[in-house]
């Protein structure tokens, strides 16, 4: 009887473990369909809270790197070659007397010019090319950088439109531009007829028609100034040609 009451109460045991298990698991199963359900419920609710991750534009193309042109061989520097002497010119120095510019006329024109330039070295040969706009008589003066007056060219017949160098070739006359540095000035007075406007007394030497005169620069204008006073303006022209003497 006892065997089989045991056995009676096992049985009868049996669904009520098996009902308190039923119940734990299905408390369990519950539970973790409860969380399960938190768990899905908060999911949206993190992700509408966690912000997007800014885009990151990529460009379709990647530029190549620039490449850096090496050269094979660095150049060396290019030598300044200096000469053995440097030649340093001189200031030109204004002249110690007044050089005027004498007056033209448009209908007589005088024209001269120097010989490569208007800038003479000392020691180098003077050459000075002139022509005149009529038939006319040329006479050259010289006001030098120490102010000494010379007559270069006397009275000398020039055709229109002539080219003449001076020195005259046909002369044999060679000049050499002589120092002091500073500025000169060469007067070409042109004329129909010959002028004379200088006495004997004037002149303190001549050679080979070149003349030292024994005037000032303002006694030579002035003299210069009566002579054109005298003379019919139709038949008076000028041209005055300044120049630098360079002293290296």
């Amino acid at each position: 009887m006892n065997g089989a009451t045991g056995r009676n109460e096992d049985r009868d045991a049996f669904p009520l473990l098996s009902a308190r298990l039923f119940c734990r698991v299905g408390i369990s199963l519950a539970a973790f369909g409860m969380l399960a359900a938190i768990a899905a419920c908060q999911q949206p609710q993190m992700e509408e809270k966690m912000p997007d991750e800014a885009p990151v534009e990529v460009p379709d193309e990647v530029p190549d790197e620039v490449p850096v042109e090496v050269p094979d061989e660095v150049p060396d520097e290019v030598p300044v070659e200096v000469p053995d002497e440097a030649f340093i010119a001189a200031p030109v120095e204004q002249s110690g007397c007044e050089l005027p510019e004498l007056p033209g006329r448009s209908k007589y024109v005088v024209e001269a010019w120097p010989v490569p330039d208007s800038e003479f070295n000392v020691g180098e040969p003077l050459r000075i090319q002139m022509r005149v706009s009529t038939p006319a008589y040329m006479n050259i003066f010289h006001v030098s950088t120490s102010c000494k007056v010379t007559r270069l060219l006397h009275n000398h017949a020039i055709a229109d439109a002539e080219i003449v160098d001076f020195p005259l070739p046909e002369s044999g006359l060679q000049m050499t531009v002589k120092p002091p540095a500073g500025q000169e000035a060469f007067y070409f007075v042109a004329t129909r007829s010959p002028m004379e406007f200088l006495s004997g007394s004037d002149i303190l030497n001549e050679t080979l028609g070149i003349a030292s005169l024994d005037l000032s620069p303002a006694q030579f204008f002035q003299r210069l100034n009566v002579a054109r006073g005298r003379t019919n303006p139709d038949d008076w022209s000028a041209k005055t040609l300044l120049t630098s003497v360079i002293d290296h």
